[in-house]
């Protein structure tokens, strides 16, 4: 007699085993790469609002960022949408004034470090909540050049005369105010426009005069303007300053004067432009 093909017990029981280890491994190879998926999806998140955020900072001026010792700091909680489970993340932005030195010039440099930082909370395979943290960091550098503007534009009736004399008289409202970090060469622009109230007396060779001055001091700087009073409404001069000292408040002021007693004549525009470059 014949004996059927069948499986023991014994047989089925490791058959069952075998396909259980199977699926228990397939089952924790799927949740293995769902969890390395969440976790490439909340990091690409929070690179993402890192990156925006450091656009946002890189866009503004070294000056923008604020003064040299200034530390800036900004945390808040962004929700970046998508649905309930998305994980929020916070981003902080740390702004920190550094300088470069350069020790065969003698001389400091500042910029502007930005370190941008973006936190969120993950779970881990064990279901315990992790902090993870991506930073990224540019700089601002220091500007080359830097331009200062002013311009003045009394009424008609309010407008400064010029005075007669041998000394200059600083132009009410002509000046500028600057401070560097580092030592600057300095060219000022100046443009004055002139009406004439009254012209009794005022012969051709009758002249206005007028100079730069700097941090007050008495001595004109560069080439002083003479301009004939009845030829000449408008007065324009450029003046270079070199090796202008760094940390340290300086004031540009325009000064002018009339060789008679004769005629009024009263200040009707003027603009006043500084541009410092590096050394």
């Amino acid at each position: 007699m014949k004996r059927k093909n069948s499986f023991t017990l014994l047989e089925i029981i490791i058959s069952i085993v075998i396909i259980g280890i199977g699926l228990s491994t397939i089952i924790v190879v799927f949740m293995g790469g769902r969890f390395m998926l969440k976790q490439a999806e909340n990091k690409s998140r929070a690179t993402s609002v890192a990156a925006q955020k450091l656009e946002e900072y890189l866009t503004k001026s070294f000056e923008g960022l604020g003064g040299l010792t200034q530390l800036t700091q900004v945390f808040n909680d962004v929700d970046t949408g998508g649905g309930g489970g998305d994980v929020p993340v916070a981003w902080r932005v740390d702004i920190s004034t550094e300088w470069e030195t350069n020790t065969s010039l003698n001389i400091r440099i500042p910029y502007k470090l930005i370190q941008v930082t973006a936190s969120y909370n993950e779970e881990n395979p064990s279901g315990a909540a992790q902090r993870r943290t991506v930073r990224m960091t540019n700089i601002v550098p220091y500007p080359y050049m830097h331009t200062q503007t002013l311009k003045i534009e009394p009424s008609s009736s309010s407008g400064p005369t010029i005075p007669a004399g041998s000394s200059y008289v600083p132009i009410n409202g002509l000046s500028l105010n600057f401070n560097y970090p580092v030592k600057k060469d300095v060219m000022v622009i100046y443009n004055i426009s002139i009406h004439i109230d009254n012209s009794t007396g005022i012969q051709s060779s009758d002249t206005i005069y007028t100079a730069c001055f700097l941090d007050g001091g008495i001595n004109p700087q560069g080439t002083e303007t003479r301009t004939p009073i009845s030829m000449q409404p408008f007065i324009s001069n450029i003046v270079a300053l070199e090796d202008v000292s760094a940390d340290r408040n300086h004031t540009i002021q325009i000064g002018w004067m009339k060789d008679t007693n004769s005629g009024t004549i009263r200040l009707k525009e003027a603009n006043l432009v500084i541009i410092s470059t590096e050394k």
